[in-house]
């Protein structure tokens, strides 16, 4: 993991926003003061921890105290950038989120590029 280049903010240079002004301040913030970076490697670490059985985004949030934008857009760019894979199957509703090398011939769905309507990053 010491290999990967942190953060990853696919989102016009950020790790990605809800819209608002306030959001958007909060995500720059955190991009720049290294708490997206801490995020990040945390998230991948959790998932190597968890192996074939993979965390959700409300697992994962329960973890680290972290609400669910937080674990969310983590995990959210994570599968974008390809460093996490998303599996089709769910678990209390949730999607659930493999190190690549988890995955063990299970179905995964596939990020959808469109462009964020806030951003202009690829989504």
């Amino acid at each position: 993991m010491d290999n990967w280049e942190l953060p990853l903010t696919p989102y016009a240079g950020t790790s990605g926003w809800r819209g608002s002004d306030a959001s958007h301040d909060r995500v720059v913030a955190d991009d720049q003061s290294g708490v997206t970076s801490h995020r990040q490697k945390q998230t991948l670490l959790d998932l190597a921890t968890a192996g074939i059985r993979g965390l959700t985004w409300k697992e994962l949030g329960e973890l680290h105290g972290w609400h669910a934008g937080q674990s969310s857009g983590c995990l959210s760019v994570l599968h974008l950038e390809g460093m996490v894979a998303r599996l089709a199957d769910r678990r209390n509703r949730c999607s659930i989120y493999v190190l690549p090398a988890f995955v063990n011939g299970r179905k995964i769905t596939e990020r959808k590029t469109n462009t964020c309507k806030h951003c202009g990053g690829v989504l």
